[in-house]
């Protein structure tokens, strides 16, 4: 798992469209016909887009949230949804966020940037 997310390093000029290309991908294969076919299954969308220079978007349905609830172990989903904050790390970056599903939002944005500047703000 560390080596997969690891191999993106936002703090490069290839990381932020690396990142973002992968979100695209996901976005145009989850066409009308796959959602039909799996209608669970996150949904992603760039509503907003309030940052330059930074990948951003948003997800407005969660199969993890969805199936959380249905098990009836809702006071996990913070703690699932904290992964995002380890998978970013790991790719050298820093997830600003707003809201989550598991808070109640009605979607979970990720704002992401390299960690340069949170290093720079350190010291």
């Amino acid at each position: 798992m560390k080596f997969y997310f690891s191999m993106v390093d936002l703090n490069i000029p290839k990381g932020k469209p690396a990142n973002q290309k992968n979100i695209l991908r996901y976005v145009k294969w989850y066409a009308p016909e796959r959602e039909r076919q799996y209608p669970n299954s996150f949904q992603v969308d760039f509503t907003g887009k309030p940052y330059e220079g930074a990948c951003y978007y948003r997800i407005t349905r969660c199969p993890i949230c969805a199936y959380c609830k249905k098990l009836g172990v809702e006071e996990l989903m913070p703690l699932l949804c904290e992964l995002d904050n380890v998978m970013i790390g790991l790719q050298h970056g820093v997830l600003h966020r707003q809201q989550t599903i598991a808070s109640d939002g009605p979607y979970r944005d990720y704002y992401i940037t390299d960690n340069r500047e949170q290093k720079k703000r350190e010291n």
